[in-house]
């Protein structure tokens, strides 16, 4: 049976319509989550473009807890030097840092982790010793991802799969989306 103009056309429309599968660094969910990031507009208008177009949006699993504990930890240093860090203050802002993590978890898929992640981590401690990106780039493999979004220099220079800023990203998003 041989295949028509018409089903290869058709093919590769749905290769090019396929949108990419990202996955964004916790550094790109802090831009968008903390108010004083000077980064924050572009995280923040990537993230509205993902959502509102369906692109499909992961996370490593572990960049949750950093984003709890960090948004948690800036919040109160912000109490600290505007006032008094009372006990009321302090479930506020355990429930504002357990919200952002419902919204990662409303917006994209967590990337489980595992020991096979970690020794894929290990392997890239020669070429980038960072141990926390090292485990980034092996949830980018497990997810088998298009895109690697950060705004870590240093990992987007070791990345070993396309790494790109949350600015680059949504340029290139918005050509694929036609805006």
């Amino acid at each position: 049976m041989s295949t028509t103009r018409n089903e290869i056309e058709k093919g590769l429309c749905m290769a090019i319509e396929k949108l990419p599968i990202l996955l964004l660094d916790t550094s790109v969910w802090l831009d968008a989550l903390l108010p004083l990031q000077t980064t924050r507009a572009c995280s923040v208008e990537l993230l509205t473009l993902v959502v509102d177009n369906d692109v499909p949006v992961t996370y490593a699993a572990q960049s949750s807890l950093d984003v709890y504990r960090k948004v948690g930890s800036a919040y109160k240093q912000w109490i600290r030097r505007t006032g008094r860090l009372t006990e009321d203050w302090a479930v506020a802002v355990k429930r504002w840092a357990w919200d952002c993590v419902a919204a990662m978890q409303e917006v994209a898929t967590a990337v489980p982790v595992d020991a096979s992640d970690i020794w894929l981590a290990s392997k890239y401690r020669d070429y980038h010793d960072d141990y926390e990106d090292d485990l980034i780039l092996a949830a980018c493999h497990r997810a088998k991802v298009d895109y690697l979004v950060t705004n870590d220099r240093k990992l987007l220079a070791h990345a070993d799969v396309c790494a790109k800023t949350p600015e680059q990203m949504l340029g290139l998003l918005k050509i694929r989306l036609g805006e």
